[in-house]
Parts: C-alpha cells; structure tokens; sequence
C-alpha cells in the first residue's frame, strides 16, 4: 500500500545515528515519518523495504480453479520467487490474453504492479478483477488498498466498509481501514482498526507494525514497543520497524538500545 501522502506535519527526529526508514505497499513516501539526517540512507532503506515491505495477509479469491493446471501460472509462481517480476508479468499478461476475466490472475498481477511501484497498472488490473467479480471481498481489498496507492483515501475506505458489511471477520480489510486511518493521522482509529486485526490475525507483521506506529503516535510507547518487537519476530527483515523501535527506545531514555535499533535498520538497508 505504497504512495499514500500524509495530511500532517512529520515528528522531529530523535537524537542519534537515525535516519527516515520509508516503506513500500506501506511505508514508501508517506509523509508520516520523522525526520531524516541521512538522505542516502534515506534512498537505501526506502528501496530495500519496497522489496521487503510486510502487509497484510489476504486471502486468496475463490474463483477459477483451472488456473492451477495452467503451467504458466505455476512459471509465473516460480519467476517470483527467482525475483524475476518481469518475466511473471509477461506470463500472467500471457493468460489474460486468452482468459481476461480470470480473477485470480488480475489480482496476482495487479499485486506485482503494485509492489514495483506501478500504482495505475495496479489499480488497473484491480478494477478489471473488480468488474469481473464485484463481490467479491479479496478483489475489495486489493481494489481499495491500489485506490489507497492513488491517494484516493476516501474511495477507498468505501470500498473496504463495504467489503466488511459483506465479511466483517475479514482480518485483511480491518488492517487496511487500520493503515489508512495511521496515513491520515487518525492514530485512535487506526489503532482500534489494527487490533481488531491482530485480534483475528496474530501471523501479520504489518498490522503489528502499524499499530506498534500508531501507538508511538499516541504516546502509548511501551505498548508500542511490544507491537514492534512482536513485528520484528514476524519479518526480521523490515528495516522501517527497528528504526522506530530506536525511536521508541529514545522516548524512554535508553540511548544504548535506541542506538542498537537504528544501527539494525542500517545494517538491513545495507544488506
């Protein structure tokens, strides 16, 4: 859920070897994160955790099972997993040729859109799901969050209320509603949304992540702490998250520990 632009002031960064730790669908260009001291880090750790970015587990829409004895899904599964997006893309663009209204592989192409950053490819592939199968709650919430992307918040909360009338133990849509509440600054909501999540969902690194945000927000900060190192066992690997864990350690004046969290960020940015 990458590409939202926040509609406040970020929080001045805290002392020490910090530096801006940006995400992807969920952390890149935001707006909400504190200061930065070091734009190359800044660079470094915005394009590692494009890559790396936890979000929330969806799950997976009902249709079309033939798509399993298709090979070239199965190629598409294996290139993804090689790193290789360009040659899933051209095998899943492949299918549409010949099935276009296939859901599941306009939300697996829409999802790799996504990741790489190409937020109207994305919400293009979203809204043909969309049009295939409008009720659909996984193509919702992959139409709502690619909606999010475009900063078309308000469009997009609709479409995930919507999607909660229809399935309201949908673990997925509430960390979605959860994620853009953090983005527009409504911490208290984001935070009630994020652990209904947990609540339904205790595997999702980003709904831990993004509470253990909002939470931080709020002042709240040793419950955030628990939120964030709960998020760092999920996915070890998101740099975003030590660093504010660094910022947390420093709201509680412990400089040794706050210093050990932002040297793992760079450590992982680095990596």
């Amino acid at each position: 859920m990458t590409g939202y632009r926040s509609r406040r002031r970020p929080e001045p960064a805290p002392a020490g070897p910090a530096s801006e730790v940006r995400d992807i669908p969920l952390f890149a260009e935001d707006g909400e994160q504190e200061g930065t001291t070091d734009p190359e880090l800044e660079r470094a750790m915005t394009e590692h955790d494009r890559e790396r970015d936890p979000e929330p587990t969806q799950e997976p829409p009902r249709h079309n099972a033939r798509v399993a004895d298709d090979p070239r899904i199965t190629d598409a599964g294996d290139a993804l997993r090689e790193g290789n997006a360009l040659r899933a893309v051209e095998l899943y663009r492949e299918v549409l040729l010949e099935r276009p209204r296939d859901v599941n592989v306009r939300l697996a192409l829409g999802r790799i859109y996504d990741q790489r950053g190409e937020y109207s490819l994305a919400l293009e592939q979203f809204e043909a799901a969309r049009d295939s199968a409008p009720e659909d709650v996984s193509v919702m919430v992959g139409h709502a969050n690619a909606l999010a992307q475009m900063g078309r918040f308000d469009a997009s909360e609709r479409e995930l209320r919507r999607a909660l009338r229809l399935d309201p133990m949908r673990p997925d849509v509430h960390a979605s509603l959860g994620i853009i509440n953090f983005r527009r600054g409504v911490y208290e909501l984001a935070e009630q949304e994020l652990k209904r999540a947990i609540d339904l969902d205790p595997s999702s690194a980003a709904s831990f992540h993004y509470r253990g945000e909002s939470l931080n927000q709020l002042g709240r900060v040793d419950e955030a702490l628990t939120m964030l190192e709960r998020a760092v066992q999920l996915e070890p690997r998101h740099a975003r998250t030590f660093y504010v864990m660094g910022i947390v350690f420093d709201k509680k004046g412990r400089p040794q520990e706050a210093a050990a969290m932002y040297r793992k960020a760079r450590e992982i940015s680095a990596a």
